[in-house]
């Protein structure tokens, strides 16, 4: 019976001193004025476009975070009607070795490392309002990062890509690899695009949008006196309940 009060109020203390905290972080502010990019989710048709990717610097994030949902900006061109394409998308993470700016231009494989998993797969959901702006935002499978793998590669391929004028246009960082960037800032992300012609590394991709969770520590962790009389205490509490017990057969 010790035994389990022990392990039961163990697990207790260690779920109290652990939590879950959500967050926002969004990568590539502040975007390009006045423009934009139709490739992935707006002109894959018009390019032939089979696949898009994009690297994150790790040292861009937090730390350790679940990623529950993307966001894509659409406050540059907004009122150009343009919508999202037509076809099936593949959203998928994974760990890659390649800088922003050094992401493989010969072939999308070339670029991812390790852990890959599908993030999303299936057709663009519609705009949704955002203040004065849209954006287009996923849910899907939720993919834990760790900075210290490595940089994080987006990779989003299409199949059966449509498309009408006016194309959609999403928001890019201003800041990139060979792009203007604020004194005292470095590009954190940069695309690349594979279809008739191959191309990209030289801005700073798609302004992104994470919603995590991350694990953080909201109680202070128990002092080894305070856990001493927690477990005394448990032992009383197993010894009167034995010898009740004891007691009861006897009778």
């Amino acid at each position: 019976m010790i035994k389990s009060v022990v392990c039961v109020v163990a697990l207790c203390l260690a779920f109290a001193g652990a939590s879950l905290q959500a967050g926002n972080l969004v990568l590539g502010n502040p975007p390009a004025p006045g423009t934009g990019d139709c490739d992935p989710f707006g002109c894959p048709g018009f390019f032939g476009l089979g696949t898009y990717q994009q690297v994150y610097s790790s040292t861009a994030f937090p730390g350790t975070i679940t990623i529950d949902s993307l966001a894509f900006f659409q406050g540059q061109v907004v009122n150009n009607g343009g919508e999202p394409a037509g076809g099936t998308y593949t959203l998928s993470f994974a760990y890659t070795s390649a800088a922003p700016g050094e992401l493989s231009l010969t072939g999308p494989g070339q670029n991812i490392g390790s852990g890959s998993e599908d993030f999303f797969t299936g057709t663009l959901p519609a705009l949704t309002a955002d203040g004065a702006d849209n954006l287009l935002g996923f849910t899907g499978t939720p993919f834990t990062y760790n900075p210290a793998d490595g940089n994080l590669l987006l990779t989003v391929a299409v199949t059966g890509a449509t498309n009408t004028q006016p194309y959609l246009y999403l928001d890019t960082a201003q800041c990139g690899p060979q792009t203007v960037c604020e004194m005292g800032s470095t590009p954190v992300s940069s695309d690349a695009y594979f279809g008739h012609v191959n191309g990209g590394n030289d801005d700073g991709g798609l302004v992104t949008g994470f919603d995590y969770t991350s694990p953080t520590n909201s109680l202070p962790t128990p002092e080894p006196g305070s856990l001493l009389l927690v477990l005394a205490g448990i032992g009383l509490i197993g010894y009167q309940g034995r010898r009740r017990s004891a007691t009861s057969r006897r009778s």
